[in-house]
C-alpha cells in the first residue's frame, strides 16, 4: 500500500504543479525519499523564494506521518536552526492517513505566511519573540536570512 500511495501522490502533485504554483519540482531520490521545492507564498517575506524540504516516508506510510525538514535555512518561529518544523498535522496523535503530501505542502506555505505561536509550536524563540515584538523587524531579518542563504 505504501508504494502505491506514494506513486499516486507524486502523480497528483506533478499534474497540479503548474496549475497551483505549489512546487517547482519534486525530486525522487528513492521511493521513500523526496526533495520538494516550494515557493514562498505571495505577500510573505518568503515570496519569490524557493524553499527546499526533505520528505522521508516510513514503510508504514500513510499510517505514519512522513518526516519533513527544511534544508533551506529559514528564520521562522516554527523552524529550528537545523530545519526541523512543527505543525500539528505531523504529530502522531493528530496524523490522519487522509492527509496527503500536497496538503502538507500547502500547510507549510500557510505556516510561512502565518506562524503558529501557540505553546509547543515554537522551535525558534528568537524569531517568535521578534515576530511578536516588532513584525517589521522580523520581516527585515527573515528577508536578510533568505538573501544570505538563497541560491
Amino acid at each position: 500500500m505504501t508504494m502505491k500511495r506514494i506513486a499516486s501522490e507524486l502523480a497528483n502533485i506533478q499534474r497540479d504543479d503548474v496549475e497551483t504554483g505549489l512546487t517547482r519540482s519534486i525530486d525522487v531520490q528513492d521511493s521513500l525519499h523526496w526533495v520538494a521545492h516550494i515557493r514562498g507564498p505571495e505577500g510573505s517575506v518568503y515570496a519569490q523564494e524557493t524553499c527546499i524540504i526533505n520528505i522521508a516516508f516510513s514503510e508504514n506510510y500513510p499510517r505514519d506521518s512522513p518526516r519533513l525538514t527544511f534544508t533551506t535555512p529559514l528564520f521562522h518561529p516554527n523552524v529550528s536552526a537545523v530545519g526541523n518544523l512543527r505543525l500539528a498535522e505531523f504529530d502522531q496523535s493528530q496524523w490522519s492517513p487522509a492527509i496527503t503530501i500536497r496538503t502538507i505542502l500547502i500547510s507549510l506555505q500557510a505556516m510561512l505566511s502565518d506562524p503558529n505561536l501557540l505553546e509547543g509550536c515554537i522551535l525558534n524563540e528568537e524569531a517568535a519573540a521578534l515576530y511578536l515584538r516588532n513584525p517589521e523587524d522580523f520581516k527585515k531579518r527573515a528577508g536578510q536570512w533568505m538573501e544570505l542563504h538563497s541560491d
